[in-house]
């Protein structure tokens, strides 16, 4: 089959605290530490075939590109990825997953072929302390597709029964296009709900809400706030086109931050002037940029408010924990979806929320290291990759 693939040079760091397994098994749980020089290329990788009976094969239709991707595609000056998460190459990228059922294991019950379905890719082991503890988006074995396994820039993936859920419930709202476009989307909007409402554990109705990053996770949170019951969304970010979009699924203002620097606002007195004074009730650090953001977060915090971080980023940021002491804030980290699928579908099947909008560009799966060199310039909220066709102009 048709795949996009990155392979890079397995070169550890010196000093890097890599375990016998994943020096022996060529992975990293930070592939910051030991993966240089990444390379993507368009190929040919064999079909995946089932092996399980709980297993489906899928034909991908829609596969988003995360800004995780784009890490992994970008090099620091000495040629070493940007991800800071688990990394096996060579591999298929691609997280954000639709598409059509084509096959199915013989105990699978829930789909079947023909059946459109999202596809959550993170695969837990259902045995690790994270696991047991009901929070298994933190897995310390799992195996996660475009990443540490094969993932959907390809013609077809594989997943398990309880990693796919059917985007039926769409079909009396939408288009077969937009149907498979929403089941890509769906990971990143899973993202934004876990860490908001399963995390974090949401807010009041009438809650105020900023949003820093207006990447397709920042979004979605956007988009979730305002059909949670906020009062007051304010979204902040450096493109002035991602700004309109935050506007446009649901953010009473979108600040562009060169706009603000310029006239010499500062973030958090936006903030409070917005809130008269009371600061927000949820803030989204979605801009993984926690050292530049932080600051201005924790002048703006309301008592008892929460922040949750979702961006992804390597290295450290200051803390100025007597800003969380004195207001009562607390402060949340979340990674991964799963728990954020089911909800998600579901208000986009009511009409409560819609990010179509936030798709800017769409490529065939032969375009896909265009496509990631586009998404690298972080001037588009939403690039789609559909590998069986159907691509619209980009």
């Amino acid at each position: 089959m048709r795949a996009t693939v990155v392979t890079g040079e397995w070169s550890p760091r010196a000093g890097a605290r890599l375990t016998d397994e994943e020096r022996a098994g060529h992975w990293a749980l930070d592939a910051t530490t030991a993966w240089r020089h990444p390379r993507w290329q368009i190929g040919e990788r064999e079909t995946p075939q089932l092996r399980g009976p709980t297993d489906v094969l899928v034909k991908v239709r829609a596969v988003g590109i995360c800004g995780s991707d784009v890490h992994l595609f970008e090099t620091d000056a000495d040629g070493y990825v940007l991800l800071p998460y688990r990394v096996r190459l060579p591999v298929v990228p691609g997280h954000e997953i639709a598409g059509e059922v084509v096959e199915v294991g013989r105990d699978v019950r829930d789909v079947g072929p023909g059946d459109a379905v999202a596809v959550q890719t993170l695969h837990h082991c259902g045995r690790c302390a994270a696991c047991r503890a009901g929070l298994p988006s933190h897995c310390s074995d799992a195996e996660d597709s475009g990443f540490s396994i094969d993932g959907g820039m390809a013609e077809y993936v594989l997943s398990r029964e309880s990693n796919v859920r059917s985007l039926d419930p769409l079909r009396d709202r939408y288009d077969e296009s937009d149907l498979y476009a929403i089941g890509a989307l769906c990971e990143p909007a899973s993202v934004a709900y876990v860490g908001m409402f399963l995390r974090a554990g949401g807010f009041l109705p009438g809650g105020t809400v900023a949003v820093h990053g207006c990447g397709p996770i920042g979004l979605a949170a956007v988009a979730l706030a305002r059909a949670a019951g906020a009062s007051r969304v304010l979204a902040f970010d450096t493109e002035i086109a991602r700004c309109k979009l935050a506007e446009q699924v649901g953010a009473d203002t979108g600040h562009h931050l060169g706009t603000l620097r310029d006239a010499g606002d500062a973030v958090a007195d936006v903030i409070l002037q917005s809130t008269r004074g009371a600061g927000v009730d949820l803030t989204v650090e979605a801009a993984g940029a926690a050292a530049t953001v932080l600051p201005d977060v924790e002048r703006s915090i309301a008592v008892g408010g929460k922040v949750v971080l979702l961006g992804s980023e390597s290295g450290a940021a200051p803390l100025q924990t007597m800003a969380y002491m004195l207001r009562g804030a607390s402060l949340h980290g979340s990674i991964g979806n799963i728990g954020g699928l089911d909800p998600v579908i579901a208000l986009h099947a009511a009409g409560r929320i819609d990010l179509r909008p936030i798709v800017s560009a769409s490529y065939d799966l032969d375009d896909g290291v265009e496509a990631i060199r586009r998404a690298a310039l972080r001037q588009d909220a939403k690039i789609l990759v559909l590998p069986n066709g159907g691509a619209r102009p980009a």
